[in-house]
């Protein structure tokens, strides 16, 4: 329905009342009352839409390597060209600045899928070894989970459609299953564990060669064959961008996904690729279609909306942090419950996209994290701190069906350290089982953590190195068991044991 001069919306005719300037100011509570109305609004309509424009934003891999095929989008982390998925054949490498939180356990492949345009064919693997885990995270354009496969939930090996919310049809022969995604921009991640033996990361990439996504028109009878080896080699950067340039200088590429400047239209591109949304964001949708369309009636309201932006995005950056984010966990630790599982938690939705998006469901991975010591300091480098696993208290992930975890070490931006001094950019599961770690004689494993490498060889063994400046740190523990799901479980907490060094 439009207004009377047939240029916008109604809704958005109401924001301005009938008779704004009556004499004496009469007017100006109405004018006030409806432009409080409006900023109260688009803080809302920022929050629900930060992760809806930090994800599809991130679909500007389809320009940069399209006709250039899957490979590694700045030569750091996976790219494609639309529908297609890119993979890296080892860790993400740790002085990429464009992914917050990745893991440093597993070998990543990534889609980011236009079902708008047509419909997807994800493989699934037929000959993973048992024990082995892997998984396929598929999630739609506001970052909550659609569908976790994988070898945490049985999928067996073979073919699932995966359409937008608009398709019609019926399931072709031969496959699994039929996926509807609420929304044509959709995520699918898939992640196989590595070990740190050259033997570990070859059986991780024979598993990931057996994942992967094509349009279902570049489908083929049978198995696909995927190539994360050949996919790596391909390196593409833009114009601007070199290897060396990005090695010289990392940070580079350390850039907001989701800026305050241009959030309107970005928005607005966002909901242009994704017309329908789910029943979660729908209403949201068409609040955020209304101050769009409002921005663009009169600059008066423009620079409010404008305004009013800069400040939540700010905010939200501000709250998203390790330090403030989720509940208590005990010890110091906190974790988002519902993790992948937003429903209209709209606040943790957008402040998980902000540090670690794309975050599995909480039953296949559990996440807990920290930004304070004991003490409730903030987690300084200059420091030295210990965490301490009692004999048999180490996180309980079920090992036979693939589980591990991992304590990972990033910086106060939530990044890997670029050039960890012995390597490591967390410690867990692989170090173990590679005998690394030294226990104690009471069976007790201390981890050592700080930017100076320790004097003691047994604290040597166990260092995981952290930043000069502040860090933070995340606990990851795939194939959860139950005392890390209802939460009886708790992590050992972190303490300081060194004053700052002069």
């Amino acid at each position: 329905m439009t207004s009377k001069a047939g240029s916008l919306p109604y809704t958005p005719c109401l924001f301005t009342p009938a008779h704004p300037a009556l004499a004496n100011g009469a007017g100006a509570p109405a004018q006030l009352a409806n432009e409080r109305y409006v900023e109260a609004l688009a803080r809302v309509v920022y929050v629900w839409g930060h992760p809806f424009v930090n994800a599809v934003g991130r679909t500007s891999t389809w320009e940069l390597m399209k006709g250039r095929g899957p490979g590694m989008a700045m030569g750091l982390f996976p790219g494609s060209p639309k529908n297609y998925m890119g993979f890296v054949d080892d860790y993400l490498p740790p002085a990429q600045r464009k992914v917050v939180t990745p893991n440093n356990d597993t070998i990543y492949g990534a889609c980011f899928a236009d079902l708008g345009e047509e419909p997807v064919v994800i493989q699934t693997p037929d000959d993973a070894p048992a024990g082995h885990y892997w998984t396929i995270q598929i999630v739609d354009a506001f970052t909550t989970v659609i569908r976790q496969l994988g070898s945490t939930a049985g999928t067996p090996g073979g073919k699932i459609l995966m359409v937008g919310p608009e398709w019609q049809g019926e399931k072709p022969e031969g496959f699994l299953d039929v996926l509807r995604s609420p929304t044509n921009v959709a995520v699918i991640m898939a992640r196989s564990f590595a070990s740190r033996t050259p033997e570990g990361k070859a059986e991780a990439r024979r598993v990931l060669n057996q994942m992967g996504v094509v349009p279902l028109s570049a489908d083929k009878p049978g198995r696909l064959a995927f190539d994360c080896e050949a996919s790596a080699r391909n390196k593409v950067y833009p114009p601007n961008l070199n290897a060396e340039m990005l090695a010289a200088d990392p940070d580079l590429l350390r850039n907001r996904p989701v800026h305050g400047t241009s959030f309107w239209d970005d928005l607005e591109r966002a909901l242009d690729l994704n017309p329908v949304v789910g029943p979660d964001d729908a209403a949201m949708a068409k609040q955020a279609r209304v101050l769009v369309a409002l921005r663009k009636s009169d600059p008066r309201w423009a620079a409010l909306l404008d305004r009013t932006v800069l400040a939540a995005d700010t905010e939200l950056f501000e709250s998203a942090r390790y330090e403030q984010v989720g509940t208590d966990a005990g010890n110091g630790w906190q974790k988002q419950e519902n993790a992948g599982h937003w429903d209209v938690d709209w606040l943790g939705r957008a402040q998980a996209a902000a540090i670690y998006i794309f975050v599995n469901q909480f039953e296949e991975a559990i996440y807990l994290i920290r930004g304070t010591d004991a003490d409730g300091a903030l987690l300084q480098g200059r420091y030295t701190y210990s965490m301490t696993f009692p004999k048999g208290a180490l996180p309980p992930v079920d090992g036979p069906r693939g589980g591990f975890w991992s304590l990972t070490m990033y910086d106060r931006d939530y990044f890997m350290l670029p050039d960890s001094p012995n390597g490591r950019t967390n410690i867990g599961t692989v170090n173990i089982a590679a005998n690394e770690l030294r226990f104690s004689a009471d069976g007790s494993l201390t981890i050592t953590i700080s930017a100076d490498e320790p004097n003691d060889a047994d604290a040597q063994a166990n260092w995981l190195p952290a930043p000069r400046e502040q860090f933070a740190l995340l606990v990851r523990a795939y194939v959860p068991t139950e005392p890390l799901l209802d939460g009886s479980y708790k992590l050992p907490d972190v303490h300081r044991v060194a004053l700052a060094r002069a």
